[in-house]
């Protein structure tokens, strides 16, 4: 069978390549020319000002249940921004009474510039009388601010802000902005501060690897160029499609795409560099871009490929939530793709030697071969059977236990986490859950009964979790009380603080008890009829997580199949591509049982914030099929000439090594990540170079031969099989390290 992947070589892939190389100076300029013209007339990342929503179907309970209260009582009781004023000492009661007048001056328009805030009511911790106010703090005020026409996130903390400006903030005291909406416009701020020097140390951590693999000054600053390109190419491919489809395009997924961009380049990159060096000393330098790139292209066009439609499949999810993720994703894999395919060989071309300046020597094939005679010990020994069992027995049997915390899996929208938003209530002598109370309300016979209300709002405060309710039949409901009851639709309401991180596990897992009981606290209470709904960020937090989990396994079971069958269309098999899969799946929940393990045990967070087992799950799947098919597509070739056994033994060592540069590179890519001081960030840095660093350093050198020898020549199925072995295979020029066409058609 002939080598489809040399300089000699014919088919589409070397037409292309020839093209490529024959117009690479074209290529390069018409790069730089495009990606600044994007940059000019295309809006980018953000520029919409949108910003993700939470992980909910529209018809979400928690949403129809704020929607109906709102119009049977004019106005909801939910508010997800305050200003909370706090002074060491505390506030004195004349100063109290003037933020409080402050707060009836806006409250009826009576404040220039703050026309939006439609009510501003404030609440003192002043002898821990007030709802959720602690006993024994010192004097401070909590003001909820309620929005006309349901402004964006960012414009609620611009009339925050303004707010406090206009205030009569007493000296020596602080104002800030608490709430869920506050605490998710400081995470973007904090990764719109942090992304500049999580990029650089990313990019300089990839210019030290190349540089020193390569021995070479030069070969990081092509990588560098590729990178660049794409990058604005990419964000403003992202920004188009999103001003064109509606799609929200927000900030907050900026640090996925730079990490993954940053790394499908560079992988990408390394594995041309490995391959133009290995021909440089026999061909000129455009002929071995021509045979470079005619080996890589089938190989990153595949691999590129999977990344997107695997990505892709968070399309199918219900929620708009995935459907911003997942075009962000794929287009940044086909971009990777599209430049690496392109102006990599083209700048390989025109530098030709340079680009390794200042190495002089470069292997050749024969060169090679004649220093690796034999392939390494650990590689022939996972060639025999015997090891292969044992290697696959401990390897499987380690991931498997490596999985088992999963079982144990909290999950948190991760919002206290960031700067000091979430903590400011509790400084000020409040519970946690007064930033976001949740609303009950209560509908049908016996809803507006003041005995059985009287009861409910008893049997309300002795739930776990529960730090004080506001019902119909206390005080300050009785001065206002069409606010909390409405005879004529036969409702009433009631304002529940909980004593936890509204959005995190521990509020949840207390809602959920109290969304169980209610059908028997109403029956105790009087109103068996009458039916209970919940509203508030703790019940969308519920939400949200529950949503999740239906999710991530529909998405699981898509992006699975998705990989299975371009698998099998690259090897053109279907026993292989099952066991490949098997490993990738294995290796994903040992990363994920893991990681619960670290931050729910040993660093006592409580929960994983709910959109990160999903997403690194898909991600993590996706770039697991990329080494496979650099790896297992070099093994196939070689094998069909040379036996499954000399396969392996002659294309291990060289993909191993592009392998582990390769990777090490991508996991510091998202492992940079984790310098944002954000939790939902750290917690997906963690997965993701975990993640990679077991795919490339344990599961595609160890487990994965492993496996190729135990199933041997029944993986080929359909297709014909390895020819058997016969005497001890001998290294070829294709066996040597760089040399070696580790992929392509089979």
């Amino acid at each position: 069978m002939s080598d489809r992947t040399g300089p000699d070589a014919r088919g589409p892939a070397l037409l292309a390549s020839r093209a490529i190389v024959t117009l690479r100076h074209l290529v390069v300029v018409g790069w730089i020319a495009g990606a600044v013209a994007m940059a000019l007339t295309l809006p980018g990342l953000g520029s919409s000002g949108q910003q993700l929503d939470l992980p909910l179907p529209d018809d979400a309970a928690p949403l129809a249940a704020e929607q109906r209260s709102a119009e049977i009582f004019g106005a909801p009781l939910i508010s997800r921004t305050q200003v909370v004023v706090s002074r060491p000492g505390g506030l004195s009661a004349a100063e109290q009474a003037a933020l409080g007048r402050f707060a009836l001056d806006v409250s009826q328009r009576r404040v220039a510039g703050l026309g939006e805030i439609a009510a501003a009511v404030p609440l003192t911790s002043a002898g821990g009388v007030a709802p959720g106010a602690r006993e024994g703090g010192p004097a401070s005020i909590l003001t909820y601010l309620a929005f006309a026409d349901a402004p964006s996130i960012s414009r609620q903390a611009e009339l925050g802000r303004a707010y406090i400006e206009a205030a009569p903030i007493p000296r020596g005291a602080s104002a800030g902005l608490t709430g869920s909406s506050a605490a998710r416009q400081d995470q973007i701020d904090t990764i719109n501060d942090w992304l500049p020097l999580v990029v650089g140390i990313t990019l300089a951590l990839m210019v030290l690897v190349v540089a020193v693999v390569f021995r070479s000054i030069v070969a990081p600053l092509v990588v560098l160029a590729a990178i660049a390109v794409a990058y604005v190419v990419d964000v403003h491919a992202i920004g188009a499609v999103a001003d064109a489809t509606g799609i929200v395009a927000s900030r907050d997924i900026e640090p996925v795409v730079s990490a993954l961009l940053i790394g499908i380049v560079t992988d990408y990159a390394i594995f041309y560099l490995f391959a133009v060096r290995s021909r440089l000393r026999e061909h000129r330098a455009p002929q071995a871009a021509i045979g470079a790139s005619a080996q890589m292209m089938a190989i990153v066009l595949t691999a590129g490929l999977t990344t997107a439609l695997g990505t892709a499949t968070l399309l199918i999810g219900d929620v708009d939530f995935f459907r911003a993720f997942a075009p962000a994703l794929a287009l940044t894999a086909l971009v990777g793709v599209v430049v690496s395919v392109t102006l990599l060989p083209a700048l390989l071309a025109i530098l030709g030697r340079g680009a390794f300046w200042p190495r002089r020597t470069f292997p050749s094939g024969a060169s090679a071969a004649a220093r690796t005679e034999r392939a390494p010990v650990a590689t022939r020994l996972l060639t025999t059977r015997a090891v292969a069992a044992l290697v696959v027995a401990l390897l499987a049997g380690g991931l498997l236990v490596a999985a088992s915390p999963l079982r144990d899996l909290e999950l948190g929208l991760g919002l206290t986490s960031g700067r000091a938003s979430d903590s400011r209530a509790v400084d000020a002598g409040f519970v946690a859950g007064v930033t976001a109370p949740t609303e009950l309300l209560v509908e049908g016979p016996g809803a507006t009964d003041a005995a059985v209300l009287a009861r409910l709002g008893q049997e309300l405060r002795t739930r776990p979790g529960v730090a004080d309710i506001i019902g119909p039949s206390d005080p300050v409901p009785r001065l206002a009380p069409a606010a909390f009851v409405a005879p004529e639709a036969s409702a009433s309401r009631f304002v529940v603080v909980l004593d936890s991180q509204p959005t995190e596990h521990d509020a949840i897992q207390s809602l959920d008890g109290i969304e169980d009981a209610m059908p028997g606290m109403l029956a105790a209470a009087g109103a068996p009829g009458a039916r209970a709904s919940l509203a508030g960020d703790t019940a969308i937090a519920s939400a949200s997580v529950d949503a999740m989990r239906t999710e991530l396994i529909r998405v699981g079971v898509a992006a699975l199949i998705v990989n299975f069958v371009l698998l099998a269309l690259f090897l053109r098999a279907l026993v292989a591509p099952l066991y490949l899969l098997a490993a990738n799946a294995l290796t994903v929940a040992a990363t994920l049982g893991i990681t619960t393990w670290l931050f729910q045990d040993v660093l006592d967070q409580g929960q994983l914030v709910y959109y990160v087992p999903f997403a690194t799950s898909v991600l993590l799947l996706a770039l697991a099929s990329d080494y496979t098919i650099y790896l297992v597509g070099g093994i196939w070739r070689a094998a069909r000439r040379v036996g499954l056994v000399g396969g392996i033994r002659t294309a291990m060592p060289a993909a191993s090594r592009s392998i582990s540069v390769a990777g090490l590179v991508l996991a510091g890519s998202f492992g940079l990540l984790a310098m944002v001081p954000i939790e939902a960030l750290r917690q997906f840095a963690f997965v993701m170079a975990l993640g990679v660093a077991l795919d490339a350093f344990v599961v595609r050198p160890l487990l994965v031969p492993a496996l190729i020898t135990l199933v041997g020549r029944r993986g080929f199925w359909p297709s014909a099989p390895a020819p058997a072995p016969a005497a001890e295979p001998r290294a070829t020029g294709e066996g040597a390290p760089g040399t070696v066409a580790p992929g392509g058609p089979p």
